[in-house]
């Protein structure tokens, strides 16, 4: 993805060789999966010859989704397309010049109020977006979704990269192929029946969140994505699943090992519970802009997170204490100031002075006089820290500690 412009040649050149070559192979799953497409070619007299890909759509299988291949990448149907409707299974079928499969991604539009999950028999209550990689139109699912835009965000990502990013997260074995259907079960049995039935559990809630999180950021922008905002949109979408990942592990993981069953619509209301949707909006998506246009090697729209803090959170501190934080990445030093960090007591706050070794990552604040002893503080990191690229945590962090004497008295005086 990362610039279309960039890309945009490539493409042609590549698809004039591809041509030339009159290749029709058709897309391949991961390392652990032989191909599920079909492909035919069909040539008739004086016409350029045709190449059908074949594939299903799923969360559950998806009938009534519109399918299209987006030679142009920018997740919108244009008149010239192929497109087609999927029918009964999620199947689907596009006539398509011979090569093109290899070059362009397969879109999926859900409709809502249209398309039918047949996991539930009825039609899905928000419109989303799904993807798969070139090459890869076989089986298309909110998982090759991920897959599609991981690899979309980070220009130095293979697809081993993608596959591994997303399969982490989520805490898919490497036993399950994440292109491969995970409804296609018959004559499975034992761990690879079991993973790719954690598989489908963990596609149906980012499905869920695919589009509950869509129709947020469609009403926080005023009803309308405008055409140029769609690679943007489905970044933040992305970004927001990926960040609620070790949610949906943690439940799959609690059914496997505790016997617990994982409630689908609960968990991506508990997903759904930790994202702040009011942040979900046009400031955001200038943001998205401005990273896109940086062009970086790897993404990054994540806010420092602390790893470590000093006072721990309730717990007990001598009066000489020094409050100190580590983060997971570089701060933007020009951002750095006392004000960042409110220290305050039984009589206000703290005056004291920060610093920063960016060698450590280690942000502390040393108070000009010991605390009192037997006190309880409270420590405010402004909302307003931010990484190196100016990602900011948003929220204020703050946490309290109670101090100790545990210093030794001079000695009495000698009469």
């Amino acid at each position: 993805m990362k610039t279309l412009l960039h890309t945009g040649a490539k493409v042609i050149l590549c698809f004039s060789v591809v041509v030339l070559a009159a290749c029709s192979s058709g897309g391949g799953g991961d390392s652990s999966t032989t191909s599920r497409a079909v492909i035919n070619s069909s040539e008739d007299v004086g016409t350029a010859s045709l190449t059908t890909l074949s594939g299903n759509v799923a969360d559950g299988y998806l009938r009534d989704a519109r399918v299209f291949l987006d030679r142009n990448g920018n997740r919108l149907y244009d008149n010239g397309e192929p497109t087609a409707q999927s029918g009964n299974g999620g199947l689907y079928s596009l006539e398509v010049n011979p090569g093109e499969g290899e070059l362009y991604p397969v879109i999926v539009e859900v409709i809502a109020g249209q398309t039918v999950d047949e996991d539930t028999g009825v039609p899905v209550a928000d419109s989303y977006l799904m993807e798969a990689p070139p090459g890869h139109w076989e089986f298309v699912s909110p998982i090759t979704t991920l897959v599609k835009i991981e690899r979309d965000k980070n220009l130095l990502f293979t697809e081993q990269q993608a596959l591994l990013s997303v399969r982490s997260q989520f805490g898919i074995a490497d036993e399950a192929s994440l292109f491969t259907d995970y409804l296609a079960t018959s004559g499975m049995a034992g761990p690879l029946l079991e993973e790719y039935g954690r598989t489908h559990k963990a596609a149906r809630v980012i499905a869920h969140l695919l589009g509950r999180l869509r129709s947020e950021i469609l009403l926080n922008l005023g009803g309308q994505i405008a055409d140029g905002e769609q690679a943007l949109v489905a970044y933040m979408i992305s970004d927001q699943i990926l960040g609620q990942a070790g949610i949906v592990k943690q439940a799959l993981d609690d059914e496997r090992n505790l016997g617990t069953t994982v409630d689908v619509v609960a968990l991506t209301s508990a997903a759904m519970a930790e994202i702040n949707i009011a942040n979900l909006d046009a400031d955001l998506l200038l943001l998205y802009q401005q990273r896109l246009d940086q062009n970086l090697e790897f993404w990054d729209m994540q806010p420092p997170q602390l790893l470590s803090q000093s006072p721990p959170p309730n717990d007990s501190a001598p009066v000489d204490a020094i409050v100190a934080m580590t983060f997971d990445e570089l701060l933007d030093e020009t951002l750095l100031s006392s004000s960042l960090i409110e220290l305050s007591g039984p009589y206000g706050a703290v005056a004291g002075n920060l610093d920063y070794n960016a060698e450590q990552k280690l942000l502390s604040f040393t108070p000009s006089n010991w605390l009192l002893p037997f006190s309880t503080y409270q420590v405010t990191l402004s909302g307003q820290l931010s990484d190196s690229l100016g990602n900011h945590l948003v929220d204020d962090i703050s946490w309290s500690f109670a101090t100790i004497f545990d210093k030794t008295p001079p000695p009495l005086p000698d009469f």
